[in-house]
């Protein structure tokens, strides 16, 4: 399983590692023929896989991303350091490679702690972002390879390298939408491309893992000064968002309503645990659009919903209003795509906004959601026009009215 760094390998004894030396010296040899055309499978430490198979998406930055995440599992007896990881296209080079201390900016455990070791049956997570300047440039399937060490009881230090999670690459264009809200501005406080709260909300349902929001966005609207509302903050009313009609981003057909979650008070997020599966995102609305695609429009104000379950909606109709229900702290619009009907078990797939004006970013996140300061707004000057393009976190952007 191991390559060891020294020449020398027989002096460490087998003792209460049998298992992982036996098979060390059954295997060791392969690794260092791995490029061959034909590489006959192998044992590995560790096992690693693809959650979905996915799918590009051109963002704000003007670049195509392609993000997915790995699940890796230490199988072996001992703690495993992973020191590098490559992207590479099936057949090809390698496209992205993330080693040494840069590893815990990419990998965390499954409570979300940045980290670079597994302890032996520990699991962890990779988030990737693989980005091209051209769709063109995206490949039609890829591989991974994994270097990891260890060390024995003795003292010796070993390293493996092995190839690993390989998955196919949707190639299909992200598909085009129509702007869920109108006007703005509109600040993006929790979307694609980094580690946010959506992107690493990896959950299981029925012992199944999903990531809905993986493309998903809040949407709250602030004035010029970075303000989301003005007066007393404890009500719902003193917010721009609350109140506003949210709109059918295309035809479709409504497969699900929620409609009598009660508001919450303004700067106090319930936590996740008082919610079900069905209750966490508030009220809301979800429509069936086409090609197995689902859009769910979250938090919606309590008795706003318009719509009812099998009726059929056209592109611009309004959906309900913009609330503060289910796991939220102010008022703000959760707008998701995924390739199921349940906002929980599904997974989340990209989408472009047809038109829309990207006016600048926002660099304290973080201080403006908690009320400690105004959404610090770099504008973009001029503001720009831009088509079939996700909004990337942080991002301020207008809508048609």
């Amino acid at each position: 399983m191991f390559e060891p760094h020294a020449a020398t390998m027989g002096s460490r004894g087998v003792g209460r590692w049998p298992a992982l030396i036996a098979c060390t010296l059954v295997v060791l040899g392969g690794f260092a023929s791995a490029s061959a055309a034909y590489a006959a499978p192998r044992f590995t430490p560790m096992s690693a896989s693809v959650v979905a198979a996915p799918q590009p998406v051109r963002g704000t930055d003007g670049r195509v991303h392609l993000l997915y995440e790995i699940l890796l599992q230490n199988t072996a007896e001992l703690r495993l350091d992973v020191q590098s990881l490559a992207v590479r296209a099936k057949g090809g080079g390698t496209l992205l490679r993330v080693a040494g201390p840069a590893i815990p900016s990419v990998m965390t455990t499954v409570s979300g702690e940045p980290v670079a070791s597994l302890e032996s049956g520990q699991g962890a997570r990779v988030w990737v972002d693989l980005s091209r300047r051209r769709q063109s440039q995206i490949p039609r399937a890829l591989v991974h390879r994994l270097t990891v060490g260890a060390v024995l009881p003795s003292g010796e230090a070993l390293t493996a390298s092995f190839d690993a999670a390989r998955t196919r690459v949707n190639r299909r264009r992200a598909v085009s939408l129509s702007p869920p809200l109108r006007g703005g501005p509109y600040l993006n406080f929790n979307g694609c491309c980094g580690l946010s709260p959506h992107r690493t909300g990896l959950h299981q349902v029925d012992g199944v893992g999903y990531l809905p929001e993986r493309f998903a966005i809040d949407f709250i609207r602030i004035d010029n000064q970075g303000r989301g509302g003005e007066g007393d903050l404890t009500r719902n009313e003193s917010f721009f968002t609350f109140g506003e009609p949210v709109h059918a981003v295309a035809r479709g057909r409504v497969v699900r309503t929620l409609n009598n979650v009660p508001e919450n008070t303004p700067l106090n997020e319930p936590p996740g645990d008082q919610f079900t599966t069905r209750t966490i995102v508030g009220n809301q609305v979800v429509l069936k659009l086409r090609d197995g695609r689902f859009a769910t429009y979250g938090h919606l104000q309590t008795g706003s919903v318009r719509v009812r379950r099998g009726q059929r909606v056209r592109r611009g109709q309004v959906l309900g209003l913009v609330g503060n229900s289910g796991q939220s702290g102010g008022a703000h619009l959760h707008f998701q795509l995924s390739d199921g009907p349940d906002p929980s078990s599904s997974n989340g797939i990209p989408y472009v906004f047809r038109r829309f004006t990207l006016a600048g970013v926002v660099t304290n996140i973080e201080e403006f959601l908690t009320g400690a300061a105004n959404a610090g707004i770099v504008p973009r000057n001029p503001a720009s026009p831009r088509r079939n393009q996700l909004p990337l976190h942080g991002t301020v952007v207008r809508f048609p009215d």
